[in-house]
């Protein structure tokens, strides 16, 4: 597998080739790192909104479940990845302390298709 997917730089924009893991997320490339940013989580192989400004985006775009809102890769292709929240699985995937098919096998074990 190749490293520079798993460890992409941060700000690396998403698309299907970068490998995201449990915790990983993502921000709307128009906004600043601040309690208005349009920031969604990477959980069980979906995106979820981690802030209300995002759930709010798209609601208004009338994507996802309103009862469990969750998004395919496509609806956040070109986002940008911001630094995983410390101890979380893409944290230790990025810093080296998990290897990334560790990590991938734990998420198929924990969510089977």
């Amino acid at each position: 597998m190749n490293d520079q997917l798993v460890a992409a730089p941060l700000g690396a924009a998403y698309t299907s080739r970068l490998v995201c893991t449990t915790g990983d997320r993502l921000i709307h490339p128009a906004d600043g790192r601040n309690d208005l940013a349009r920031i969604v989580v990477r959980w069980a192989r979906r995106w979820v909104p981690e802030t209300w400004p995002a759930r709010e985006y798209f609601d208004a775009l009338g994507i996802g479940d309103a009862d469990v809102p969750c998004y395919a890769d496509d609806s956040v292709t070109g986002w940008l990845l911001v630094e995983p929240q410390p101890n979380s699985l893409a944290w230790q995937v990025r810093t080296g302390l998990v290897d990334i098919a560790t990590a991938l096998t734990a998420e198929a074990e924990a969510w089977p298709d």
